[in-house]
């Protein structure tokens, strides 16, 4: 299964999910590897904290190797193929990668150019199915409509919308309303998630940082949702969130008052 990861805009945490989403599935026990298929503005593997590669994806394209040859393992068990960002690499024709894609035995994620660009329609074209990002913002979901419209069109399945970074505000919109517009579910609700923000400062993904924080459960299930691997939601949770801060808590004490 060859799924892409879109969205109609920047901005609203796509090399994100699919980072974490990659990774939850693997802890699930699934065959994954997630690929950085935004040529021009690869992100995926800073956010792993990794810069230099010997192959990736552009060497995939230019000089027609193996997918497999630019295959890297992270420290977190996740298999992903980079993309470089260097400069050279800005005139790699993406239109060539579907080819390339066959070479690969496991379920693959692709990390999207966000919009509807020559890059991001190249992945659209290649995938057997698409899941759209986007925030609960009206500008978002025009966009996301965009993406969802061009989806049909190839003739690619439409999974579902995440929708990422919620507030539960009263200026968001909601759940139906999205649905009803957009005329396509919503599988994923994740909440907005400081937690986040530190992983991606520290460059370890979320659901290994904080794996009792209430985006890496939405993360999670959403893993078990697509990989139909179990996931259960950890007991006590509330209670184990509590005790996680009090015990930051008190290490925090103890590093400017010792005893």
């Amino acid at each position: 299964m060859i799924r892409g990861i879109l969205s109609g805009k920047g901005g609203v945490g796509k090399t994100t999910i699919t980072t974490n989403l990659g990774l939850a599935m693997h802890k699930l026990g699934e065959d994954v590897v997630v690929l950085d298929g935004d040529i021009k503005n690869p992100n995926l593997g800073l956010q792993l904290g990794l810069f230099n590669y010997n192959k990736t994806l552009q060497e995939v394209i230019e000089r027609q190797i193996s997918l497999l040859e630019a295959l890297y393992i992270h420290e977190t068990g996740l298999r992903f193929i980079p993309a470089h960002i260097s400069l050279k690499f800005l005139e790699t024709d993406s239109s060539r990668l579907k080819g390339f894609l066959k070479d690969i035995p496991y379920n693959l994620l692709i990390d999207s150019p966000p919009g509807l660009n020559k890059e991001s329609l190249s992945i659209l074209e290649s995938c057997d199915e698409v899941l759209v990002v986007s925030e609960p913002f009206l500008p978002d979901v025009t966009d996301c409509i965009k993406t969802i419209e061009m989806a049909r069109e190839f003739g690619v399945k439409v999974g579902g919308i995440i929708l990422n970074k919620i507030r539960n505000k009263d200026y968001e919109l909601g759940k139906e309303e999205i649905e009803g517009t957009t005329n396509t579910k919503v599988i994923s609700t994740i909440p907005f998630d400081e937690n986040v923000l530190r992983s991606l400062s520290l460059k370890n993904p979320v659901v290994n940082y904080k794996t009792l924080s209430e985006s890496t459960v939405s993360i999670f299930q959403l893993a078990s949702l697509l990989s139909g691997k179990e996931y259960k939601v950890p007991r006590f949770l509330e209670f184990r969130r509590l005790f996680q801060i009090q015990d930051f808590q008190n290490k925090f004490l103890r590093l400017f008052y010792p005893i």
